[in-house]
C-alpha cells in the first residue's frame, strides 16, 4: 500500500499545476481607499501605481463606489449606459486615478496612468472600463488595446472586454486614461502553473521506485 500512497502523493502534486481563472474586483474595499496593492488568486500579489496629470494630483489609485449618488464625480454613479440604452448596471466599487488634493474621490477628468506589477506572470483575459472616454491597456509583451470610445458622451459608459483579450506572460499591466477620465473594474486573468523541477519529477519517481521494490521483498 505504500507505494501506492506515494504513487498517490506524485500524481497529486503534478495535478496542482492547473491553472486558475479568476477575477479581481475591488468590492473588498471601501469609497476612497487609497490601493498600492492587490491579492490575486493562488498567492499572486501586484503592486498598484498611478500617476495623474493634473500637477495637484496625489498620484494614487483610489476605489470609487458606482452606487453611491451625490458624489464629486457624478459620471461614475450608476447605472451605467450601452449603446445609447439604459441598462441597470451597477457594477459597484471601480478603480481610478485620483486627481483632487481633497478627501473625495474624483477622477477630475484629466487623464494619467494607473500600472499593476505582478508577482508572477499572468494570463490577460480583459476588463471592464466605465465612464464616457476610452483607455488604452498595455503589457510588457507590447500588446496594447482600446476599450471605451474616442467620440466621447453626454452619458456614462459601460465597456467590457473580458475575456476576449488572452494576453499571455504578462507581468505588467499599464491603463492609460489619456487625458480622459474614467474607471477600470473586473480584471480578468489566468495563473499560469508553475512547472515542477526536472529534480522533484525524479525524486518523486524515485520513492516510488524504492516502494515498489520494498514491497516486492516484503515476505508473507
Amino acid at each position: 500500500m505504500r507505494s501506492i500512497f506515494l504513487a498517490t502523493v506524485a500524481a497529486g502534486v503534478l495535478a496542482a499545476g492547473g491553472s486558475t481563472a479568476a477575477t479581481l474586483t475591488f468590492e473588498d474595499y471601501s469609497h476612497g481607499d487609497i490601493v498600492t496593492s492587490v491579492n490575486l488568486e493562488g498567492g499572486v500579489t501586484a503592486a498598484v501605481t498611478a500617476n495623474g496629470n493634473s500637477s495637484s494630483s496625489p498620484d494614487q489609485a483610489w476605489i470609487f463606489d458606482t452606487s453611491l449618488s451625490g458624489t464629486r464625480d457624478p459620471d461614475l454613479e450608476a447605472p451605467f449606459t450601452t449603446d445609447g440604452e439604459v441598462y441597470d448596471i451597477s457594477p459597484g466599487n471601480a478603480l481610478i486615478i485620483q486627481e483632487s488634493p481633497n478627501t473625495a474621490a474624483d477622477d477630475d477628468g484629466r487623464g494619467g496612468w494607473i500600472t499593476f506589477t505582478f508577482s508572477q506572470a499572468i494570463t490577460f483575459l480583459g476588463f471592464d472600463f466605465l465612464d464616457d472616454g476610452d483607455v488604452v491597456v498595455t503589457d510588457n509583451n507590447d500588446n496594447s488595446a482600446t476599450v471605451g470610445t474616442p467620440r466621447g458622451s453626454a452619458f456614462d459608459n459601460y465597456f467590457t472586454s473580458s475575456g476576449l483579450l488572452n494576453w499571455t506572460n504578462v507581468t505588467q499591466l499599464t491603463f492609460s486614461f489619456g487625458r480622459d477620465s474614467g474607471a477600470i473594474d473586473n480584471l480578468s486573468y489566468e495563473i499560469a502553473p508553475i512547472p515542477l523541477p526536472a529534480s522533484l519529477l525524479l525524486l518523486l519517481a524515485g520513492i516510488g521506485a524504492l516502494g515498489f521494490a520494498g514491497r516486492g521483498r516484503k515476505t508473507v
